[in-house]
């Protein structure tokens, strides 16, 4: 196989034939599909098993033992079966153009590109009609070019342009070299959200060629009912963001201090984490204002307790932090 599109499920049995199909659709046929249910409790696995047939034995469906509660493991665990020398993480909700993987594997091996980064595509409505769509943009920086293009391999001007969010987060906007990410032993974080931000920073700092790539072949779907949409009181908002960055900044000093660069430069050590954990309080400003100073301290007091240690310093760190921005935007 060429290519192998991950799909982690839960709970899409309404969007994922249009998914499915979409993929049925391509002009590129030398792929798989490795479709990772995560314990659905709608019929979601039916729905995609219904499909084995179409695929000829191109199609894998996969069921986790218990529900995880993000598509970090479902991805990891695609990723183990996969075959392809090319892998696509794709969401059970969102389409493809019917000549998207033909253009991301011929860019791929054009340019024998590690990573190759499409920055802007359709975003369609959480109605079912698919041909509701409009342009967009994902990243905050628009394209400078039209043409498919190999970004700077100068490690400094990778730092400011992922700082700048030039490269995106979305695991769906990356066609990636199965082997790249298998000798690199790149995975997601074991993390409710925010995964993909730690992954990405794992992509910037080691591949070697990563291709920029203008033409729009993602349509992604919104919707109402996502994680990052939910209603939460002010305290379960602040654990919900809590959560990523408690083992996000642990996962990104492990994974830097294994870096050459990081340890000659720790100016840019220390501006990687400080980025990472200005993302995660920034999502929770809202909720801090909600709440007293003691109120926010007895919080982050229990959720950094969980694993044992107290991190009082860290805390105090943070209060400190998250204080000096109430009102205002990190």
């Amino acid at each position: 196989m060429k290519v192998s599109v991950i799909i982690p499920l839960f709970n899409a049995e309404k969007y994922l034939p249009a998914c499915l199909k979409s993929l049925l659709l391509q002009t590129f046929t030398d792929f798989e599909v490795i479709v990772v249910d995560d314990c659905s409790t709608d019929n979601s696995c039916a729905v995609a098993e219904n499909f084995l047939s179409q695929f000829n034995g191109r199609l894998k469906v996969i069921g986790l033992p218990k529900n995880t509660g993000s598509g970090a493991v479902p991805r990891n665990e695609g990723l183990k079966f996969s075959r392809g020398e090319y892998v696509f993480f794709m969401d059970s909700d969102d389409m493809l153009v019917p000549d998207a993987l033909a253009k991301l594997y011929v860019a791929a091996k054009n340019f024998r590109a590690d990573v190759v980064h499409m920055n802007h595509g359709f975003i369609c409505s959480e109605d079912l009609n698919p041909e509701k769509t409009i342009l967009a943009n994902w990243d905050k920086v628009s394209p400078t070019t039209d043409t498919p293009t190999l970004e700077t391999a100068d490690f400094v001007e990778r730092m400011k342009k992922m700082f700048a969010t030039s490269y995106g987060w979305a695991p769906w906007i990356k066609f990636l070299r199965r082997d790249f990410l298998i000798a690199n032993n790149i995975k997601f974080p074991e993390m409710r959200i925010s995964e993909d931000v730690v992954w990405t920073i794992e992509l910037v700092c080691l591949a070697e060629r990563w291709l920029f790539f203008p033409e729009r072949l993602y349509t992604y779907r919104t919707s109402n009912n996502s994680m990052m949409r939910s209603r939460r009181s002010a305290e379960e908002e602040i654990k919900f963001w809590l959560d990523p960055l408690i083992k996000g900044v642990d996962f990104l000093d492990k994974f830097l201090s294994d870096l050459k660069f990081f340890a000659q430069n720790p100016n840019y050590r220390f501006d990687v984490t400080n980025f990472f954990v200005k993302m995660q309080l920034s999502a929770m400003l809202d909720a801090m204002n909600e709440l007293s100073t003691d109120e926010l301290y007895k919080i982050f007091y229990r959720e950094f307790s969980k694993d044992g240690t107290k991190h009082a310093a860290l805390i105090a760190h943070l209060m400190i932090y998250m204080n000096f921005y109430r009102n205002k935007s990190l």
